[in-house]
């Protein structure tokens, strides 16, 4: 069994705010790879928690174990302060909060530079930060729906089908972990 302290992020520290799959599974990536994450959840709880469904709770839990898990209104002053806090002593945030969401919370890229300058921040989102569909949700079938995935699973003559797992969410985690890992390699050799 190997030591906590020989894992290799080991030390390094995590602030995620996310929901559902994409940023939850590479929050988990890296903590597995021994990061502290702290997962911020709004009052009630991620929204995956209240789905009353085996395969909502087998994804909570396999995609949250290990994590520190903080239950925060982000619109309550003392609580925002306490994110605030957090963030300040982090070496990574993740989120996927809608575009717009993180600066009106007052975590603009230039609010968080100030709160800890060499903070390594991941933001994933469906369609971008601009354009006529920046703030729809980023749902998984609607991915494979609008990228034409859908259209080469099934049936040769049937209608359009979606692939059985959420597989854009998970291939999103990956990426999102090499995002974040490449990012801190390079802070660690440049500053």
């Amino acid at each position: 069994m190997t030591d906590e302290i020989d894992l290799p992020l080991a030390g390094v520290r995590v602030v995620e705010i996310g929901q559902l799959i994409a940023i939850p599974g590479a929050g988990q990536q890296l903590s597995d790879l021994g990061a502290e994450v702290i997962k911020l959840e709004p009052p009630g709880g991620e929204p995956a928690r209240q789905i009353d469904a085996d395969y909502a709770r087998g994804i909570f839990y396999g995609y949250n174990r290990g994590k520190r898990s903080i239950c925060l209104d982000l619109k309550d002053s003392a609580d925002l302060q306490r994110a605030r806090d957090l963030i300040a002593s982090s070496d990574i945030l993740l989120h996927n909060l809608r575009p717009g969401t993180l600066d009106r919370l007052g975590f603009s890229s230039a609010e968080l530079q100030r709160l800890r300058p060499e903070i390594i921040a991941v933001s994933v989102s469906g369609y971008g930060a601009e354009g006529p569909s920046a703030t729809r949700a980023g749902l998984d079938i609607a991915a494979q729906a609008e990228s034409g995935l859908m259209s080469v699973t099934g049936e040769a003559d049937g209608p359009p089908q979606r692939v059985g797992a959420p597989v854009i969410d998970h291939a999103t985690s990956y990426v999102v972990a090499q995002a974040a890992l490449a990012a801190l390699l390079r802070r660690e050799r440049t500053g």
